[in-house]
Order: C-alpha cells, then sequence, then structure tokens
C-alpha cells in the first residue's frame, strides 16, 4: 500500500488549545507552552494520520494542503 504524504497546517484563530491533536498524534504535533497552541513537527505526514486527527478536532482547526 502506497502512503500518501500531505502538508497540513492549524488554523490558530479558531484552535483553542485543546491538545487533542498533540495527545492523538504526539509526532505531528507539540503543544507550545507559551502560546497554548499547537506546533506542528513535520512539514508533510502520511494522510490517514492527519485525517484522523482532523476527524477529532472539535474546532476543525486541522487543514491539509
Amino acid at each position: 500500500m502506497e502512503m500518501i504524504l500531505t502538508g497540513y497546517s492549524v488554523n490558530p484563530v479558531c484552535c483553542n488549545g485543546c491538545g487533542a491533536c498533540a495527545a492523538m498524534a504526539p509526532d505531528l504535533f507539540a503543544m507550545d507552552e507559551v502560546s497554548e497552541k499547537p506546533v506542528l513537527l513535520l512539514s508533510e505526514a502520511p494522510l490517514d494520520a492527519v485525517e484522523r486527527v482532523m476527524a477529532f478536532c472539535p474546532h476543525d482547526c486541522i487543514e491539509t494542503g
């Protein structure tokens, strides 16, 4: 099975810093202690991993592309 990589980002305007993304995918996201918002750890990630985290983001802040 071919792994599809995609760029991803977090919209900081709608993000409330709940930390769900960092808890679900610590290899993709970490929480910034100062801003209390997630930071990306990679520029691209497997599409299925990003889509899984997107499904659990309470404010739909994670975007691909």
